[in-house]
């Protein structure tokens, strides 16, 4: 049922932002950010199992492999919506600075989890 609920949010943020447009610019695009963020919110809050799932799985593991991923998925989406709210206003330059500031960052994150795979890789060939 969240998904009829999503599907009407966006549907009704999309007609209001289709009749702001010409006439009140600044505020379509304020409705296009809050019913994003608003989507985002619902659908974060609906995936809090899965990440304390991923939490539990993590215990199992030595390392922080699963933490490292969840991480890097977590910038990789933050990323990715800054980058699309940034093209939604207009600012592509803007969002392609993001995109590449994310892609940085997910990869120093991913660094220390790198480095244990290369030094498992390592330790089997000697």
């Amino acid at each position: 049922m969240l998904i009829f609920q999503l599907a009407a949010l966006t549907f009704t943020a999309a007609v209001l932002c289709l009749t702001l447009k010409k006439d009140q610019p600044a505020f379509a695009f304020l409705v296009s950010v809050c019913a994003a963020a608003g989507v985002l919110a619902a659908v974060l809050h609906q995936a809090q199992p899965v990440l304390d799932w991923l939490d539990t799985w993590g215990g199992y593991f030595q390392g922080a492999g699963l933490g490292c991923l969840v991480r890097v998925l977590g910038i990789a989406l933050a990323a990715q919506f800054a980058a699309d709210t940034c093209r939604e206003a207009g600012m592509a330059a803007a969002a392609t600075a993001v995109e590449l500031g994310g892609r940085i960052l997910a990869l120093l994150q991913a660094l220390p989890l790198l480095q244990e795979l290369l030094d498992c890789f390592a330790g089997y060939l000697q």
